[in-house]
């Protein structure tokens, strides 16, 4: 009867340490940068995201084989559009979203990878604990980084046959949307 108690014990103590997907912020801004080797591709931008409406507003400079570009870009996928402000050229374009909303969080059926510090656990304050999940999602593949404490996305790759693949990384994170109207489509493109 001993065995059996320490057994469920046992049990117990393992699928409670067993790291559960965390809840990520719904609505962030950052500066991000995103990388695709295989297409020469370079982004930094300035990211306001927001989760609850689909919405996500990019102020970007791109680095395509050596061409450089400036976008203004909103995404907004409850209606399916996106505004793609040129800020060199002042030409608007606007179009369908070809792409579902992809939300920065770690999916229910995420498989986790394990934790990480980014810097060093060596000293206080020099380090951030992270958590590694991944997994698949519909047409291709992911791997995503969230702070420990906070769920606050830290870096997102994924794969996929249509677009490759893409790493992004995320900086200076802060919660919430400092201007609502951020998500208001461009004067230019109306």
């Amino acid at each position: 009867m001993k065995v059996l108690l320490f057994l469920v014990a046992a049990i117990a103590v393992v699928y409670g340490q067993a790291p559960q997907p965390c809840i990520a912020p719904k609505l962030w801004e950052a500066r991000m940068s995103r990388i695709d080797p295989s297409k020469r591709f370079y982004e930094r931008a300035r990211i306001s995201y927001d989760a609850i409406n689909q919405r996500v507003r990019v102020i970007e400079e791109v680095n395509i084989k050596e061409q450089r570009d400036f976008f203004d870009v909103l995404y907004l996928h409850q209606v399916g559009k996106e505004y793609r402000y040129n800020l060199k050229t002042k030409e608007c374009e606007v179009k369908q979203l070809a792409e579902q909303f992809r939300p920065f969080e770690v999916p229910a059926n995420a498989t986790n990878f394990g934790e990480s510090y980014i810097g060093t656990s060596a000293f206080p304050a020099d380090g951030v604990l992270i958590t590694l999940w991944g997994g698949e999602f519909r047409g291709g593949r992911y791997m995503a980084a969230f702070t420990n404490s906070g769920c606050v996305p830290v870096e997102d790759g994924f794969c996929t046959e249509r677009i490759g693949c893409v790493h992004t990384s995320f900086y200076d994170v802060v919660a919430g949307i400092s201007d609502p109207d951020v998500f208001i489509p461009p004067k230019a493109c109306e």
